[in-house]
């Protein structure tokens, strides 16, 4: 489309916005042909059956969950991946992996057997008693696809993992919701997304 034409000012003026999944799937290993489905959380409207933004993240030692992002803006080739976590009553420890996707994953039939194999663990990341902010800067040149996978580490003791969150779509900052329940899976507001620059 020639966008290297464009004349642009000079000084070039930065610009950044936030971009968010375009899916938030789930994968068990322990059920490893078993698709998961958002068919519970349709509801019906005027314009026909939708599915809510929010998305259902769940990490135990047999489900993690898959974050597919998309590089579409010409010239925005910085990108910085971003997750945010409000306090948490007990500690546990994620791994998160980047997956080998150079096309997008098709989520209706996405399943352990058949996402992308993992290619680099890109952090081990401790959630606690204070709010988190991690963030890892990466190359997004345009029309890459960036797939990532959110799991239980493999230090994390057996039966200790399990989390269950909201992947909050349209919040720019995470909300605690339920943080503070006695139970081994809580319910949180989080922000898993990708901070993109110029």
């Amino acid at each position: 489309m020639r966008f290297d034409r464009i004349a642009r000012t000079s000084p070039p003026i930065p610009r950044e916005f936030t971009s968010f999944p375009m899916s938030v799937s789930l994968v068990d290993h322990s059920a490893p042909s078993h698709v998961f489905n958002d068919y519970l959380a349709m509801r019906t409207t005027r314009a026909g059956t939708i599915s809510p933004d929010d998305r259902k993240v769940h990490v135990t030692q047999s489900v993690s969950t898959i974050f597919q992002f998309r590089a579409i803006d010409w010239g925005m080739e910085n990108c910085e991946l971003h997750v945010a976590v409000p306090p948490m009553d007990r500690p546990t420890t994620l791994a998160l992996y980047r997956l080998n996707a150079t096309v997008p994953v098709d989520i209706s039939t996405l399943s352990f057997d058949v996402r992308p194999p993992r290619v680099a663990k890109l952090d081990n990341i401790v959630l606690g008693q204070d709010s988190l902010n991690w963030h890892r800067k990466l190359s997004c040149v345009t029309d890459d696809v960036l797939v990532f996978e959110l799991g239980c580490s493999e230090d994390e003791p057996s039966g200790s993992c399990d989390i269950e969150w909201w992947q909050a779509h349209k919040d720019t900052a995470p909300v605690a919701r339920n943080a503070k329940v006695p139970t081994s899976s809580a319910t949180y507001g989080v922000l898993i997304a990708i901070h993109v620059m110029e």
